[in-house]
């Protein structure tokens, strides 16, 4: 009777378990599927005229500099280049971009379309501030990546060295290298 017990409540444990585990793995999905109807919907209106349009595009322009400085930052950190304090400051970003964007939703439900335009210079001049600080990140980013110059400059020489040397075996007076016997001729004597 107690293994039966126990073999339920492991049944019962495993299938909450499961339950718990594909709920969220379609909540991601839900998420994902989201941002990108979102993201698309996006860029559809930033191809428009007028101050709907320009939301859309200061909205875009955002993600767009933020995506890229932290692939940029990725792209760094998989190479093991020196990223300094790049990872808190990109957050910092984040945050404010987040704000920014947030204000920005607010602009597009703004139900007197008269008001959007007065009220668009300073979440625009946010977003200027934004997506150029996040292109300093991301120039840093790339400047950082080049430090092994010296390291490449070397390896280019010993490049340069080794292939001279496999070259001098071709030349026309050597066919490849000497035998023991060609080497020596006291050998061929004996």
């Amino acid at each position: 009777m107690q293994t039966l017990l126990a073999v339920l409540a492991c049944l019962v444990f495993c299938s909450c378990a499961v339950v718990l585990v594909i709920r969220s793995a379609i909540r991601r999905a839900r998420r994902r599927l989201l941002r990108l109807r979102d993201r698309a919907q996006l860029v559809a209106r930033a191809h428009g005229v007028g101050p709907d349009a320009e939301l859309a595009r200061l909205r875009r322009d955002l993600e767009r500099s933020l995506s890229g400085a932290r692939h940029a930052l990725a792209a760094a950190q998989a190479v093991h280049a020196p990223v300094g304090d790049v990872p808190s400051l990109l957050a910092r970003l984040e945050l404010a971009a987040r704000s920014v964007d947030g204000e920005l939703r607010m602009l597009e439900s703004q139900p007197d379309r008269s008001r959007v335009p007065a009220a668009l210079d300073g979440p625009r001049s946010r977003v200027v501030v934004i997506t150029t600080s996040a292109a300093q990140l991301v120039d840093g980013l790339l400047h950082a990546t080049g430090h092994d110059t010296a390291e490449l400059s070397l390896l280019q020489t010993a490049c340069a060295i080794e292939a001279d040397a496999l070259r001098s075996l071709g030349e026309p007076g050597r066919r490849g290298r000497a035998t023991p016997a060609q080497a020596d001729p006291t050998a061929s004597a004996g």
